[in-house]
C-alpha cells in the first residue's frame, strides 16, 4: 500500500494531525516530515514574520507554539517538494503559498477547501470561518468573501476552548462553517457544530478524502 507523504510547516512528530488523518485514511501508511525538522530554536527564531500577511502558526517537536514567516517556510517546503518525485504529497497547512511551484501530485488544503465551499455553500449565505490567530481575521475575511457571500471570522488556537468563537458564529447566523487550520481536531469540530447547528467543514478531513481517492 502506497504511503501518503505529509509535509507540515513545523516539526514532526504531529500526532494530532496523524490522528485526524487516520479517521479517513485508516491504516494506510503515513510518512510525515516537517519543514523545520532538524532546526534548533535559535535557527527558528530567525524566521520571524515580516508582516501579518507573512505569518504562519505551527508547532515544534517539543509541543511549543511558534509564529513563523510564511516566506521562509515556503522556501524550505520548495526544497523538500523537489525531492518527492511523483508520489502524492499533502501539504498540511491551509495557508496559500505564493510562489510555491504547483504540481499535479501536491495537495494544497486551501485549494481543496475553497473548491468544496464553492460547491456546497448556499446562495447568498453567511460563511463562518475559524482561524488560529486574531490578526488573520481581516485578511482571511477578504479571502473568503464573495459578492453573494458574507463572511464572519473568529479566532481560536488549536487545542483551546472554542466556546466563545463558536458562540460568535452562532450569533451571526452563519449557514456553514469552515475550519481554516490543519491543526483543528474533531473535538473542536463537534463543539462548533453543536453550538452553531450548521454543517462544519474540516480542512483535514476534506483533504484526507481527496488524498484517499487519489491513492486508491
Amino acid at each position: 500500500m502506497e504511503p501518503l507523504f505529509v509535509l507540515t510547516i513545523g516539526q514532526t512528530p504531529r500526532n494530532d494531525i496523524e490522528k485526524e488523518l487516520r479517521q479517513v485514511l485508516g491504516a494506510r501508511p503515513i510518512e510525515m516530515h516537517g519543514a523545520l525538522d532538524g532546526l534548533s530554536t535559535e535557527d527558528i527564531n530567525q524566521f520571524s514574520p515580516e508582516s501579518a500577511a507573512d505569518t504562519f502558526h505551527t508547532h515544534l517537536a517539543n509541543g511549543a507554539d511558534v509564529i513563523i514567516s510564511k516566506k521562509a517556510v515556503t522556501a524550505r517546503l520548495e526544497k523538500i517538494l523537489a525531492t518527492t518525485g511523483s508520489r502524492p504529497v499533502l501539504v498540511a497547512c491551509t495557508g496559500k503559498f505564493s510562489g510555491l511551484a504547483k504540481s499535479h501530485n501536491v495537495l494544497f488544503p486551501s485549494t481543496i477547501l475553497e473548491g468544496v465551499v464553492n460547491a456546497v455553500a448556499p446562495a447568498n449565505c453567511t460563511l463562518g470561518v475559524l482561524v488560529p490567530l486574531v490578526h488573520q481575521i481581516e485578511p482571511l475575511s477578504q479571502q473568503w468573501r464573495r459578492p453573494d457571500r458574507e463572511v464572519v471570522v473568529a479566532a481560536v488556537k488549536p487545542g483551546e476552548d472554542a466556546s466563545q468563537a463558536a458562540a460568535a458564529l452562532a450569533r451571526a447566523g452563519v449557514d456553514l462553517v469552515v475550519l481554516d487550520c490543519f491543526g483543528y481536531e474533531t473535538a473542536l469540530l463537534s463543539q462548533v457544530r453543536k453550538t452553531t447547528g450548521v454543517p462544519v467543514l474540516s480542512a483535514v478531513r476534506c483533504t484526507a478524502h481527496v488524498a484517499s481517492e487519489l491513492l486508491g
